[in-house]
């Protein structure tokens, strides 16, 4: 198992004490909140795969995200009084990055980690489960980042892919679809990621990616 960093250094530890902040005061409206930590930034600091600023919070409940909207909340307009927010999610735009709060309900078996981290216990969302949220929610908009996730997860983490497996099926055939009709533009964005040591080629994650997912497919008669 590959250990989470907490401590890296990096423009994403301001974005994660802001969103500290924010945690902080979702759990103060809401005695016993829950929420986790994912999305590719958590992928960065446990496999060391590509730079990523951004953190990405998940709650359950989108009532949550009025307790956490600049419009009605101090704490959070303190924050960013600049943010974007929909029935599903909030966006905090700050000159280092975003704080996107995100509803979803776990996926998997072993959907987080408890971590301490400064006197708070933390939930960390684990690789599978970080996979299973990007292809179920989103598996139909391949994007070039969660190509190179889905791999560089692969390629750490084995065992995780396989926990996201059941959560591919949906989308399974409109990623690959969508890899194969927008490769040129999404080749380009693939390559303009900013990796951490060495790299696959374009090539070889299409290969990884359509294999894993080939398996899915079959298995469910898609």
């Amino acid at each position: 198992m590959n250990t989470l960093d907490l401590e890296r250094s990096g423009p994403w530890r301001e974005l994660f004490e802001r969103a500290l902040e924010l945690t902080a005061e979702l759990e103060r409206r809401v005695p016993g909140a829950a929420w986790s930590f994912g999305g590719g930034t958590v992928l960065m600091l446990r496999i060391d795969h590509r730079q990523s600023r951004d953190i990405d919070l998940f709650v359950p409940d989108p009532q949550y995200l009025g307790y956490v909207s600049p419009r009605l909340n101090d704490v959070a307009e303190s924050i960013s009084a600049d943010y974007e927010q929909a029935a599903e999610y909030l966006k905090l735009f700050l000159p280092g990055g975003e704080i996107d709060v995100v509803v979803g309900t776990p996926l998997t078996e072993r959907p987080f980690d408890l971590v301490e981290y400064r006197g708070r216990t933390i939930k960390v969302e684990t690789s599978g489960e970080i996979v299973a949220k990007k292809m179920w929610h989103r598996g139909d908009r391949a994007k070039a980042r969660d190509l190179f996730d889905l791999c560089a997860v692969d390629r750490a983490e084995p065992e995780q892919v396989e926990a996201a497996k059941p959560w591919m099926a949906r989308h399974g055939a409109a990623f690959l679809d969508g890899l194969s009709l927008r490769e040129a533009l999404l080749r380009r964005e693939f390559e303009e990621i900013d990796a951490i040591g060495p790299r696959m080629s374009f090539e070889e994650c299409f290969s990884r990616a359509e294999r894993i997912i080939r398996s899915v497919l079959r298995g469910t008669g898609a």
